[in-house]
């Protein structure tokens, strides 16, 4: 079996309309271990916002392949099976933005930062420096980055953030005695999200529990017209909702009533 560790650089975070710019990746099959990044070609524009992240200009990669000419794009559609790990912290933009180049993933997707979520509950918070530093990943990243011929080091870099998150798959791998599956399992789970973090009650500190208690009508609207595109949020709603059969019936019902006028 083949592990990618794998991280994606694009024009912006649009996941229909964005594209590659950048594909970096850390390839483990037994003890054999090996990196790639490419700068990839597109004429999609690129937002400036995207750029004050990743420092890449359009300059850059003027000269550059198209994705699906290089090598690390060939090195994932080459090994894209089941029988293979496809590894990232935070998955969708990633599979969205390789699927916009016709590649869809067939590997048996782990996501670090859901993963994280599940099993590192002491975390400060679940951004990669974050765990990077508190979980002391940091102690050993020069080493391995000798070991595979990366340069310097750097944040929002992709072939330095696939190294941290290898990094944090060797330590999450730990917390389940070595079976990577069940981190699949992991990524494929629902979490029951705590704080709300969007909408008017964000940067307010306000849990779940919190709001329920004051306005479980807000959680049959939200049950009803943005948990659908959210599996984590409408775990956490349902799983709130279902305390009280009342309001549970109510956005059952609207949830019927939505559909149907679709």
């Amino acid at each position: 079996m083949v592990y990618f560790f794998v991280d994606i650089e694009a024009t912006g975070v649009d996941l229909e309309n964005d594209r590659i710019i950048q594909i970096a990746l850390i390839r483990k099959e037994g003890n054999e271990i090996t990196a790639l990044s490419d700068l990839c070609f597109t004429d999609q524009k690129m937002s400036y916002a995207a750029m004050a992240v990743h420092h890449i200009t359009p300059e850059m990669i003027k000269d550059g392949y198209w994705p699906y000419e290089t090598d690390t794009f060939r090195a994932l559609e080459k090994e894209n099976d089941a029988s293979n790990y496809f590894i990232t912290h935070g998955n969708e933009l990633d599979l969205a933005m390789l699927e916009n180049e016709e590649l869809e993933i067939k590997m048996k997707c782990i996501d670090t930062d859901k993963c994280s979520r599940h099993l590192l509950k002491d975390a400060e918070n679940y951004k990669l420096q974050t765990l990077r530093y508190q979980y002391g990943l940091y102690k050993i990243e020069k080493q391995r980055a000798e070991e595979l011929g990366i340069g310097e080091v750097r944040a929002h870099d992709a072939l330095s953030d696939v190294l941290w998150h290898y990094l944090l798959f060797e330590f999450l791998l730990e917390k389940v005695e070595g079976d990577a599956d069940k981190l699949v399992h992991l990524t494929q789970t629902p979490i029951l999200l705590e704080k709300i973090t969007f909408g008017k009650y964000k940067n307010k500190n306000l849990t779940f529990e919190e709001l329920f208690a004051t306005d479980p009508g807000d959680f049959v609207w939200m049950y009803n017209h943005i948990a659908r595109d959210w599996s984590d949020l409408e775990h956490t709603v349902e799983y709130w909702l279902k305390t009280n059969p009342r309001y549970w019936k109510e956005a059952l019902e609207g949830r019927k009533r939505v559909m149907w006028n679709e």
